[in-house]
Formats: C-alpha cells, structure tokens, sequence
C-alpha cells in the first residue's frame, strides 16, 4: 500500500505529543528515502517534529523556513511551517 496525503510518517504519537503527516505522495517518498539514507537523524527528526515542532530557539541545523515556504494553509487557516 502506497502512503500518501495526510497519511501518518509513523505509528500514532503518544499522548501529548503531536502526529506527523504527510502533504502529498513526495513527501512520503522522500521521506522513505532520507530514512533509507540516514536512518538515525530521520529518527531524530520525526521525534522533535512530534515532542517540540516549533523550537523556541533556532539551532545550527534547525532554521525557520523563508519566502513561499515559510506559510501554509491548513483547513483555510494560515499557518507558520
């Protein structure tokens, strides 16, 4: 079975903790792909993206994204991404 849009990257978060989804069918095949590649820094991700999504504090590697990509849309709300 092929994962798609809105499709879980994982098994369900715990208990206060958020879900991570996919936006559409490349992201679900590039991040089988990043997990293939470097299996434990993608574990590393999807734990913060569930525990702290959106980090106080930017890091050397963690930056907020910038120009088309740094808003989305979600059920006709603008969010940050």
């Amino acid at each position: 079975m092929s994962v798609g849009r809105g499709d879980r990257a994982a098994p369900p978060a715990p208990e206060g903790q958020w879900e991570v989804r996919f936006a559409d069918a490349a992201a679900a095949k590039g991040w089988e792909s990043l997990g293939r590649q470097a299996g434990s820094n993608t574990y590393r991700a999807w734990i913060t993206m569930r525990t702290d999504p959106r980090p106080a504090a930017e890091a050397p590697r963690h930056h907020r994204l910038k120009g088309s990509l740094a808003h989305g849309t979600h059920r006709g709300q603008t969010c940050e991404q």
